[in-house]
């Protein structure tokens, strides 16, 4: 086998693993302490199952898989700064790589320096929307690694549907 194919299936196999057995930093600093937990809560249940992670933001958000996979496996983000960048991109009303350039710019400074160049006030309605989506979020991530997500419902409902 050359080494081509053994880095692809390393690629493959290996990768998603490694990153499922790795805690994420974050350097919140969101100017707001509740939401600075839910984003290392996010992390935290997020460490469980990457994959599940990157499913679960793309069918919640519209995006390809593989750009929340370029955001964390090349860009380097943890799965609450990845949040962060979508959710913010989602109140700008600009692209992902917008935040993105902004995030590499301020990381150390942490996402309330990051949201205020945006145009997101401390304490706006526009703060708020994206400080209740990360409960949400956070919120569906839990209900699914207890397997009570809003896909086994459905599932389950489907099932009893079907026996009638």
């Amino acid at each position: 086998i050359s080494i081509i194919m053994i880095s692809f299936i390393f690629l493959i196999t290996g990768a998603p693993n490694i990153y499922a057995q790795t805690s994420f930093a974050l350097n919140a600093k969101t100017g707001d302490a509740k939401l600075d937990v839910t984003l290392k809560n996010i992390n935290i249940e997020a460490q469980g199952s990457i994959l599940g992670f990157i499913s679960n933001v793309s069918l919640g958000y519209g995006i390809p898989k593989v750009k929340i996979e370029d955001l964390i496996f090349n860009v380097k983000m943890s799965p609450a700064d990845v949040y962060m960048t979508i959710g913010i991109a989602k109140i700008i009303k600009k692209p992902i790589e917008a935040v993105v350039e902004e995030y590499k710019m301020n990381k150390n400074k942490g996402w309330g320096k990051i949201a205020k160049n945006l145009g997101i006030k401390p304490g706006s309605k526009a703060f708020h929307e994206l400080k209740k989506g990360g409960i949400i979020e956070l919120e569906k991530m839990k209900d699914k690694s207890k397997g009570k997500g809003k896909g086994k419902k459905k599932s389950d409902e489907v099932k009893k549907k079907r026996k009638k």
